[in-house]
């Protein structure tokens, strides 16, 4: 008998490595803002955000703000900004230093910029002076979730058709992590995936998941690459 598909919203974040430059033109001057020019490096398929727009972009901020004050700021900001947009709270971390941030995303045209920074500034967020950074960090971005439970540890991403998360029965360390994917692209036939830790809220504890991005309706592979990740954690820690 088929059963209802799970509707989940939470919130949550997520962790990746991406290569950072500055960005130089279409934002408000002296103020620091780093673009992602590959938000997925690792995928090369179908589904990826064009050229032409913002991929995703980092307002590097003068202070750690809070969640809250973030999204208090941003909801109040969608009610005077004509343009879609979505602004998450996080932080960037290089080798020798780390910067807090509000990572926007949907962003039509980088023309946008300035007038939603400004927006920012009047509701008191202050920017961190610019400088030029090119370099590859982590970054951990606070974030709402909208997802379907699609099946046992899986989820689909509602908001966007190329994501998937799969759930792990356990935490891992970064570099844990990035060596059990490494070893997973290895020994597939079709490696062409991205993938990014991240955790889930929920009443029950913590989720543990990781975050796919992936050919949209693949969930054959989806649920392949699912087994792997638990085979090795099983392995390694039985």
């Amino acid at each position: 008998m088929c059963q209802d598909k799970v509707l989940i919203e939470t919130i949550g974040y997520i962790k990746k490595e991406a290569n950072l430059s500055t960005l130089e033109g279409y934002i408000i001057p002296n103020t620091l803002v780093l673009e992602s020019l590959h938000p997925y490096p690792d995928y090369h398929g179908k589904n990826l955000p064009e050229k032409s727009k913002p991929r995703s972009l980092f307002l590097i901020v003068n202070k750690d703000y809070s969640y809250e004050e973030i999204a208090r700021v941003t909801k109040k900001i969608k009610q005077e900004f004509e343009f879609d947009f979505n602004a998450s709270q996080g932080n960037i971390y290089f080798k020798t230093t780390s910067y807090p941030c509000i990572r926007i995303k949907y962003l039509k045209s980088f023309t946008f910029l300035p007038e939603l920074q400004g927006l920012f500034q009047e509701y008191g967020i202050k920017f961190a002076k610019q400088k030029m950074i090119n370099s590859k960090g982590i970054i951990i971005i606070n974030k709402h979730f909208f997802v379907s439970e699609s099946g046992e540890g899986l989820y689909n991403d509602l908001e966007e058709d190329s994501k998937f998360y799969i759930e792990l029965p356990k935490d891992l360390p970064w570099d844990e992590f990035k060596e059990f994917t490494q070893s997973i692209k290895n020994n597939i036939d079709n490696s062409d995936f991205d993938a990014a830790q991240g955790v889930f809220y929920r009443k029950e504890g913590i989720i543990e998941v990781v975050r796919l991005y992936i050919c949209e309706g693949d969930t054959g592979k989806v649920k392949n690459i699912h087994k792997l990740y638990i085979d090795k954690i099983q392995k390694k820690y039985k």
